[in-house]
């Protein structure tokens, strides 16, 4: 079950919260140490199975491929179990990108020409 901020600090009790408010007034490293290490866990978990056909990914085998998608702050972690995944993975974000741009191409025109009409 996935507690949000409110609900998981209602939890705690009286004194969990005092120690809580102590390490925030002095920075926060507790807490901070606890969040990233949570973040490491989860980024683990991402690159268990393969993003395109979902089959188990063995972190021993030398024919795993793994990418890191995103901003600084914002990366998500891809794994594919062989190479042709990757291959269907790269060709389908070339595939959305080229129709995104189509679309924006199109609509751009569209109010190119809409201002030339009037």
């Amino acid at each position: 079950m996935k507690l949000k901020i409110d609900e998981a600090i209602g939890s705690l009790d009286y004194r969990d919260l005092v120690d809580l408010h102590e390490d925030i007034r002095e920075g926060g490293n507790s807490i901070r140490s606890i969040v990233e290490q949570k973040i490491v866990e989860k980024e683990k978990e991402q690159g268990k199975f393969c993003a395109i056909c979902q089959s188990d990914i063995d972190p021993h085998s030398t024919t795993n491929y793994t990418i890191l998608l995103g901003p600084e702050g914002l990366r998500r972690k891809a794994s594919f179990c062989a190479i042709d995944c990757l291959k269907y993975f790269i060709t389908s974000m070339e595939n959305r990108r080229d129709r995104i741009s189509e679309k924006m191409h199109k609509n751009n025109n569209n109010v190119c020409a809409g201002e030339i009409d009037e």
